[in-house]
């Protein structure tokens, strides 16, 4: 299994035009039955237009090859509508998912990085550990790994019914754990409706 985490940024045209056609070839009216198993758009402010953001989850790296030949890809619809577009692929392990008939309404991106080898195997345990714990507003969440260079990325990727009441998702969940990464960040974005128009 593997996600894409999709970026790019562009106008408010851009967004709507994204939200276009990931509806006319990946939503519930297309009849697509080879896209992504799940995916989501997202954007948040940015210092010049919008950062937009598209999960992608496949159920194999060929899959999403596929997908991309015949341009029914999130990520070939993303290279279509945005003026520029960076994509980060990981192996994914685990997977959450809660019954749900609330779209979500948050993205939640949490990244961190290590060099110590080994420390990722640990990091996912404890992520895997912990991640059941988290309140019903968390409705799925992904757990993924990729390299980079000599180092290893490993990303925890949740998408939100609504805020949590204790706590704030810009934050760390685990303060122990994010204390371990030599680096970490946490990237928060606001979903678009695919069937929905696109938020000014």
């Amino acid at each position: 299994m593997i996600l894409r985490l999709i970026r790019g940024r562009g106008s408010s045209a851009d967004v709507e035009a994204l939200r276009a056609a990931l509806r006319e070839r990946l939503g519930p009216e297309s009849g697509e039955v080879a896209g992504p198993v799940r995916f989501h758009l997202a954007t948040r402010p940015a210092d010049s237009g919008t950062e937009v953001l598209v999960t992608a989850f496949w159920a194999t790296a060929e899959a999403a090859a596929a997908g991309d030949r015949r341009e029914i890809s999130p990520l070939s619809l993303a290279r279509r509508c945005l003026p520029a577009v960076a994509v980060q692929v990981f192996e994914v392990g685990d997977m959450i998912l809660r019954a749900s008939d609330d779209d979500p309404a948050l993205i939640r991106v949490a990244t961190g990085r290590f060099s110590k080898p080994g420390s990722d195997i640990e990091m996912v345990d404890l992520l895997r550990q912990r991640a059941p714990l988290i309140g019903d507003e968390m409705s799925e969440a992904f757990i993924g790994r990729r390299i980079v260079d000599r180092a290893v990325e490993v990303t925890f990727v949740s998408a939100w019914r609504a805020a949590p009441n204790d706590g704030s998702l810009e934050d760390s969940f685990w303060p122990d754990i994010a204390l371990r990464y030599d680096q970490f960040e946490v990237a928060l974005y606001r979903t678009v409706p695919i069937d929905g128009r696109a938020a000014e």
